[in-house]
């Protein structure tokens, strides 16, 4: 990735956007209008819960001072039976019948009880007349409590909720003492029907899902507004609410039907211990606060999507133009290389700042892209090759003609998939990494070798310049001017290898004709004088065939012809074409002489009609040169010679020791036969190994020493070959 570009994308992961300023902006300006809008809500919101709680305590209160009332007229109507002159008179019988229709226009009945212990009843108007009379109550069940605090304190008392033992009905008494001789001897009792009493509820009581319960003073249900035969009697959740709590005049509990209500008590004056319940239910308690409020945040909420969406329109009013200009000057950006991809176009903005900034791009884009037709003109067409390559990832960024000409590659396989160390030749990849070594700051110039896909070697000389660095300073990219100097190289080698190749047959040829002067036999000077001009000869024949060819080799029948030119009317030549390396030509040279000069001297070039017939082949399943020496018609052998003679010597000396061949000589009746058997690999120049100008090849290599370091002795030597 281009060091621009991940500047770019450090950019956008770590500094604000255009997009977030814009959002700030917007909730800089909503934010304290929403908090404003909260806070009236949320006190909207608490006015109705406060009024809520306040009617509901209202209607406790209300409910009490009706049931006190209720009460009230109860205790004044039992007074009243007290305190009537019938008792005085213990005229019961009248007073059970005006007790009959006080009792009837209350809806209740009346009791009278002794008030001697026992508290026998004396009369009940809940019962017909003439019926018997129950039993009195025992201690601490149904009346006997209330009768017992009306004699007690001489003055009227409220019981709690009890079951009658003659009606088998739930009530409540009011008990007021009746006085004879300023003593308490009777109390009469007056009941109240907790079910009259929940009729009145139900008719006077909250509408909805709302409930008034009376409670006595142990907190059972004495009365209820809504299914008080069900729960009559019984002790409801909110009694265990704590008094702390039940005092602040609204409190939740759990109700008797399992769910969450929001209560408000209240005592009754005229019956201590009881109290009246109001209860709501919490849903409907929360609703009627929250109901409100919701309809303020959806009217919020709906005004702030339509301010939100005005603001979003207006957003990308000014984020297009800013997103379109980003990715023009991405695609440019990563489209340096100059592989001509059009970049996006940049729509006219509808802010006149934006339509500036776009015009003043384009008009910088446009001076940009006459800079980079020029520079790519200059690069394209330029005689060296010019590639450019990335410090980092060590890839070609972009290559010119010339250099895809030089590597024999295109520009799509080299950029961004091959480096200088996917091309180089493997000898020389230390030598060019330390060529790259301008990636730590130098600039140096050298030259080095290639490798093309046909495996085709390229030398060339490089100079390098760096072209871009990061703002730390390392090296990001390096721009190298690449020539091809192949031709050059290989004419100094061939030169070089020529003269190392002269002077090295210079000094093997004196040193073969130093040996032939020193050990051929001196006994007559013309032989000696012959013997060694010949030899000198053929060393010169060789050596003018090897220069001919720019000491490349030689052809084995030029060579042979060369040898036995005196001869070619008494001679047979008779093989394929082959080249005969240099060594291996000096080689086959002074063998060849020393056999001709044999076979006239002694063998069948000695008489007339004597032949010799020379054949060759290549044995490729064996690896050799296999040359046949064969003399016909030549004087009569008897036996074959007793001692070597010099011939031997040098033609063992070149063809065994020298080519690391084998010799094999038989002697036929009819004339010599000589096997001359040499690898390929040291005798033919197509069978060697390699020696291409990229080879760091000694002339050593090309031969070896024509003369052994020891040859026969002088009183060994014998003009004849043995």
């Amino acid at each position: 990735m281009d060091p621009r570009n991940a500047t770019i994308g450090k950019a956008k992961r770590f500094l604000p956007r255009l997009r977030a300023h814009l959002i700030a902006l917007v909730l800089a300006v909503l934010l304290p209008a929403l908090t404003v809008a909260a806070g009236a809500a949320w006190h909207l919101a608490d006015n109705y819960r406060r009024t809520f709680e306040a009617r509901l305590q209202d209607t406790a209160r209300a409910m009490a001072l009706f049931l006190d009332s209720e009460v009230q007229t109860h205790l004044a109507t039992v007074v009243a039976l007290a305190s009537s002159p019938l008792l005085e008179r213990d005229d019961l019988a009248a007073f059970d019948a005006w007790a009959r229709s006080v009792g009837q226009s209350v809806g209740s009945w009346v009791v009278l009880n002794d008030a001697a212990p026992g508290h026998r009843q004396l009369l009940n108007t809940a019962l017909p007349e003439g019926e018997p009379l129950p039993p009195p109550s025992p201690p601490g069940e149904g009346a006997w409590d209330v009768i017992r605090r009306a004699v007690e304190t001489g003055r009227p008392a409220v019981s709690d909720f009890f079951v009658g033992r003659g009606t088998r009905r739930p009530i409540v008494a009011v008990a007021a003492p009746a006085l004879q001789a300023a003593r308490v001897t009777r109390v009469v009792v007056l009941v109240i029907d907790p079910g009259r009493l929940s009729a009145r509820l139900t008719a006077m009581g909250p509408s909805g899902g709302a409930f008034v319960s009376v409670a006595d003073g142990g907190g059972r249900i004495v009365a209820r507004s809504r299914d008080h035969e069900r729960f009559a009697g019984t002790i409801p959740p909110s009694r265990s609410v704590p008094e702390a709590e039940r005092a602040r005049g609204v409190f939740w509990s759990q109700s008797v039907y399992g769910e969450p209500a929001l209560y408000s008590a209240q005592p009754l004056q005229t019956a201590p211990g009881w109290s009246v319940v109001v209860a709501e239910p919490y849903a409907r308690y929360r609703a009627n606060w929250l109901g409100p409020l919701a309809v303020l945040a959806t009217g919020a909420a709906v005004v702030m999507a339509l301010g939100l969406a005005v603001a979003a329109g207006l957003a990308r009013r000014i984020l297009r133009p800013v997103a379109a200009l980003v990715r023009r000057a991405e695609a440019i950006a990563a489209d340096e290389p100059g592989r001509g991809m059009p970049p996006p176009t940049v729509p006219p903005a509808g802010v006149a700042e934006f339509e500036a900034l776009r015009l003043a791009s384009e008009q910088a884009e446009h001076s940009l892209a006459a800079r980079e037709a020029e520079f790519r003109a200059i690069f394209d067409t330029a005689a060296a090759g010019v590639v450019e390559v990335d410090a980092r990832t060590r890839l070609y960024l972009r290559a010119n003609r010339r250099f895809c000409a030089i590597v024999g590659r295109s520009e799509a396989d080299l950029v961004g998939r091959l480096g200088p160390d996917d091309i180089c030749h493997p000898t020389d990849r230390g030598q060019a990494a330390a060529f790259l070594a301008i990636t730590q700051g130098g600039e140096p110039e050298g030259e080095y070798r290639l490798l093309r896909p046909d495996g085709a070697v390229v030398w060339v000389q490089a100079n390098a310049a760096i072209s871009a660095r990061d703002p730390q300073g390392r090296t990001l990219r390096a721009v190298s001017i690449v020539q091809d100097v192949t031709e050059r190289r290989r004419a100094e080698e061939v030169r070089e290898l020529l003269t190392r190749e002269v002077d090295h047959r210079a000094k093997n040829a004196l040193a073969v004709v130093q040996a032939a002067l020193r050990l051929t036999p001196k006994d007559d000077a013309a032989a000696y004088a012959s013997a060694v001009e010949g030899r000198v000869a053929a060393l010169a024949r060789a050596h003018t065939l090897l220069a001919e060819a720019r000491w490349s080799g030689a052809d084995l029948r030029t060579l042979a012809q060369a040898e036995m030119g005196a001869f070619l009317l008494g001679a047979t030549l008779d093989g394929p074409a082959v080249t005969l390396l240099p060594a291996a030509a000096q080689a086959f040279s002074m063998a060849l002489h020393e056999l001709a000069t044999n076979a006239t001297k002694h063998g069948a070039l000695s008489v007339l009609g004597g032949r010799v017939r020379l054949a060759w082949s290549l044995d490729s399943e064996a690896g050799l040169l296999r040359l046949r020496w064969s003399e016909h018609n030549g004087p009569l052998i008897q036996a074959p010679p007793e001692r070597r003679g010099f011939g031997s010597r040098v033609i063992e000396a070149t063809i065994r020791n020298q080519l690391g061949g084998s010799v094999t000589k038989s002697w036929q009746p009819t004339g010599l036969v000589c096997q001359l058997d040499v690898p390929l690999a040291r005798a033919v120049a197509d069978e060697a190994a390699p020696t291409t100008s990229d080879t760091n090849t000694e002339p050593e290599r090309h031969g070896w020493p024509l003369i052994p370091a020891s040859l026969p002795a002088k009183s060994d030597v014998d003009t004849r070959l043995t």
